[in-house]
């Protein structure tokens, strides 16, 4: 029959106890027929080794919810063969990325300015669909579909009969619903008499923070500084109103 045996070391000094442990019941402790080093607390064991299935009883009934605070960072070197491909569908709770609303107006007939008047662009509508909920105006006051950094911009296209000075255009900005206006930028044109009319254009954006849908609003204006001749601005693509979400406010 095989045999136990107990081999010292030559080199050792210390004495190696095998203590029992306090049972009233007979045991049986069964070697395994093979070479090796036993384990202990401190020993590791490479993961090609590790086979079979883990019993759920091993897991906590809840795991904790995986966020960053909960990551350390892993060697490079501890990392080896291919990751599986990434499924979208298991990806949760993701900012979303990329543009989400985007949206552009155009005058629809030709506007008169007759004289040194200040107007209100009015008569918009929406070119082809918007990107997103869109925005929505009404008497030419333009309403924001949710709050953030916008950018928003103004291409304005005009003629003139006479020479004009100046010729403004102005994206003016209200943060109580309208009852008053400020000017969030405004860009200026000339043109000069040449016997015929003359066609020009300015183009003008700003990056608006809306924090409130309730109460911010944007409207377009134009202003002739000419006070004997009427000026007319141009409908279709040549007076346009470009809204574009840049992100959260």
């Amino acid at each position: 029959m095989s045999k136990v045996k107990i081999q010292g070391n030559a080199s050792g000094t210390g004495v190696l106890t095998v203590t029992a442990p306090n049972t009233s019941t007979d045991r049986t402790i069964t070697l395994p027929d093979t070479t090796g080093t036993l384990l202990d607390e401190n020993s590791s064991v490479p993961a090609a080794n590790l086979t079979g299935t883990i019993a759920d009883a091993r897991f906590p009934a809840t795991l904790p919810a995986a966020s960053a605070a909960n990551l350390t960072a892993i060697p490079a070197a501890n990392i080896t063969g291919t990751l599986p491909a990434i499924n979208g569908a298991n990806l949760t709770g993701l900012p979303a990325g990329g543009i989400t609303e985007a949206d552009t107006w155009y005058q629809v007939t030709e506007f008169s300015i007759s004289g040194s008047n200040t107007s209100v662009l009015t008569n918009l509508s929406r070119t082809g669909t918007a990107l997103g909920t869109g925005m929505t105006q009404s008497s030419g006051v333009f309403t924001f579909p949710s709050t953030g950094h916008w950018l928003v911009t103004f291409q304005m296209a005009y003629r003139t009969y006479v020479s004009v000075p100046y010729m403004y255009s102005y994206i003016q900005h209200s943060t109580n619903s309208g009852s008053s206006f400020g000017v969030t930028i405004q860009n200026a044109g000339n043109t000069l008499s040449t016997g015929s009319a003359v066609y020009n254009n300015n183009h003008l954006s700003a990056i608006i923070d809306v924090t409130n849908v309730s109460t911010h609003r944007v409207r377009f204006t134009v202003f002739s500084a000419n006070g004997t001749s009427t000026s007319k601005i141009e409908s279709g693509s040549g007076t346009r109103m470009t809204f574009i979400k840049l992100g959260e406010t």
